[in-house]
């Protein structure tokens, strides 16, 4: 039956850790490569034995290598080495054995040759009742697109022979993916799937450091599974995932990544079959819908007693009101139209673990829900267990989930009618709605770990059901920046995730700073930047420095009213279009090296001001360095 399954290179550690690993992330079928087992420390039927007691079928044992095509005494020492896998796989309870197409460079093209070396293993392997499955490597020497691979299968015309399909040798390649689906399902041995990055590199660099999961890299993984699928094949999907930050990370963590990212795979075949009215694939339990996501219903700010009078100062120079007091915790609400700030300076409990470790920053988010409980039921579907806090009596229980860095993502759902959370569980102090100029939560960003980059693209399409965008690469004066934008279906709430390469990048010095990822920009919007930041300057709030040479460079490259852009460098106002639409934004100063505010104006433009993204850049690093260094001319004196 099609079943999920991966491979033990896919993760790191000792073959006992992959093992279980896999297991506790709900695996039930596991490929052994053929190093782990070299490198553990007992008999091939210890390891069946552990297999079995997690419940794991042992699916394959992968790969051997450089066999079809060679001269003797080579070929025969080769179908020696053969032997020698089979006395494994006897041991390991396994039927099949993978075989990949050879890069050795004596090794003969000859097809015909080649096909008679495969049909004659097929013909050992049948003596003790295993199969065969042969791989196209995207690098073989003769062989290396699945074209080629199916070829020899037909002419070796085994029963016990068939082709490994893998979704990275074969769009790497740049293979046709519709001809799979003629293929007849008896002789599909195993299909595997990786993902990988639209980058330029050789194909066994790609391979060997830059393979991920399906859905965290820019391959047709859907169109692959669909047309694997539609041949009649029934037996497992597998991953066989060779990435440098994989290994280096918990398997555990890497496992479930794993699993979650085959879920909504599976999760859209289903999707595409009931819409083209053809019988479920049952490729493991349905997971609940995705809930629609309305919106951020607020963002929480940890704070202690002694730094809150400079946050509150910021919310208030922001035009931010104090609304209502928590009933039963040192909490407070400010609002601002639909802006919703929870300043939290409690002294026991998670917000203060939080602020013990991450100082004043952001702790936690909500999302505004349609139906909250079956966004938990999916979270929980999906490994990401409920997290409930402590509650007063007769106030809100609000669920939540972990988000980056063990901040916490709530789902919430106002009533239509009646009491409201924040009515159940805050005093208020004035009427519940405060205007002002900043009108909703435009986006929010995470920095996170470059190692857990693709972690939380996966987690927030799957748990949350975003969508994401291709991944950018702008310049930081200390290193590259990368970002990659992940959303609500309908762009009610969009994060970009950021990561960079380089000690001294902004992206480096936050998670320093910070003690880890987490959101390091809130982007608000208004209907008139320009009045907002004279009002806001008014007030006392300190906006990024920009330099006047961008301006000059505004100038020459967009043809902008003199007096707009006068306007705009004396208030630090920064500029982009596309497409006939206009973005006007600015920056606040960086919050204790941990957060800032972005405000913005959108006239028709639904980008993020990427080309302004190098400049706030080099102004926050010319910020940060200069207190640097004012700090060590005090520390001189």
């Amino acid at each position: 039956m099609l079943r999920w399954s991966t491979a033990t290179v896919c993760m790191g550690g000792t073959l006992e850790t992959k093992l279980s690993a896999a297991a506790r992330a709900g695996f039930r079928a596991i490929e052994i490569f053929e190093n782990d087992l070299t490198f553990f420390n007992g008999r091939p039927r210890e390891v069946r034995a552990m297999a079995d007691d997690l419940g794991l079928e042992i699916i394959a044992l992968q790969p051997m290598r450089d066999f079809e095509g060679m001269q003797e005494p080579a070929r025969a020492k080769n179908f020696d080495r053969a032997e020698r896998k089979f006395d494994l796989m006897e041991e390991l309870g396994t039927k099949l054995l993978s075989l990949c197409s050879s890069v050795a460079e004596d090794a003969s093209g000859d097809a015909a040759r080649c096909a008679a070396d495969l049909a004659e293993l097929a013909d050992k392997a049948a003596t003790r009742g295993f199969r065969i499955g042969y791989e196209a490597l995207a690098w073989g020497r003769h062989v290396h697109d699945w074209m080629q691979a199916w070829d020899l299968v037909k002419r070796a015309d085994r029963p016990n022979l068939g082709i490994v399909l893998d979704s990275f040798h074969i769009c790497a390649r740049k293979n046709p993916i519709a001809p799979l689906a003629q293929i007849p399902a008896d002789k599909i041995a195993l299909v595997q799937v990786a993902d990988a990055p639209a980058i330029v590199m050789d194909p066994m660099s790609l391979s060997r450091h830059h393979r991920c999961f399906p859905g965290q890299g820019d391959w047709p993984m859907i169109e692959y599974l669909e047309a694997a699928i539609a041949t009649g094949y029934s037996g497992p999907i597998s991953l066989e995932i060779f990435n440098d930050q994989f290994r280096g990370a918990p398997a555990n963590a890497i496992a479930r990544d794993g699993m979650r990212s085959l879920q909504i795979c599976g999760e859209r075949l289903e999707a595409n079959r009931k819409i083209r009215g053809e019988t479920p694939l049952y490729l493991g339990r349905a997971l609940p819908e995705p809930a629609k996501i309305g919106g951020v219903e607020f963002i929480e700010f940890v704070t202690s007693t002694a730094h809150s009078p400079r946050l509150v100062g910021e919310l208030e120079g922001l035009g931010f009101a104090r609304v209502a007091r928590h009933r039963s915790k040192d909490v407070d609400l400010y609002r601002q139209n639909d802006v919703n700030i929870v300043v939290n300076r409690e002294q026991e409990g998670f917000a203060h673990s939080f602020y013990l470790v991450h100082g004043t920053s952001v702790c936690a988010l909500a999302l505004r829900l349609d139906d909250p409980q079956r966004a938990l039921e999916r979270a929980n579907s999906l490994a990401a267990p409920t997290y409930f806090g402590r509650v007063g009596p007769g106030e809100a229980q609000i669920p939540a989930i972990a988000g980056v860095e063990n901040s916490l993502i709530y789902f919430m759902k106002d009533s239509p009618q009646g009491r409201t959370t924040w009515d159940q569980d805050f005093n208020f102090v004035d009427v519940p709605a405060h205007p002002g100029p900043l009108q909703r939560v435009d986006h929010l960003s995470n920095v996170v770990r470059r190692s857990e980059f693709l972690s939380w693209i996966t987690f927030y399409k799957s748990v949350l059901g975003f969508t994401d965008e291709p991944q950018v690469e702008l310049a930081d004066p200390y290193g590259a920046f990368f970002s990659r934008v992940i959303s609500a279906p309908d762009g009610v709430v969009r994060i970009p995730l950021n990561i960079a390469e380089g000690g001294s990048t902004g992206v480096s010095r936050f998670i320093e700073n910070f003690g880890g990822g987490g959101v390091q920009q809130i982007a608000l919007s208004t209907g008139d930047l320009f009045a907002f930041v004279e009002q806001a300057r008014a007030r006392g709030v300190k906006f990024l420095d920009i330099p006047d040479n961008y301006y000059a460079d505004l100038s020459a490259r967009c043809d902008l009213e003199p007096g707009i852009l006068e306007r705009m460098r004396t208030l630090g106002v920064l500029y982009d279009r596309h497409k006939g639409g206009e973005f006007f934004h600015i920056y606040t100063r960086m919050f204790d090296q941990r957060f800032f505010f972005e405000i913005l104006e959108r006239r028709d433009y639904d980008l993020f001001g990427a080309a302004n993204t190098p400049i706030r850049l080099a102004a926050q690093a010319s910020e940060q360095d200069s207190a640097l260094r004012q700090r060590a001319m005090l520390e001189l004196e």
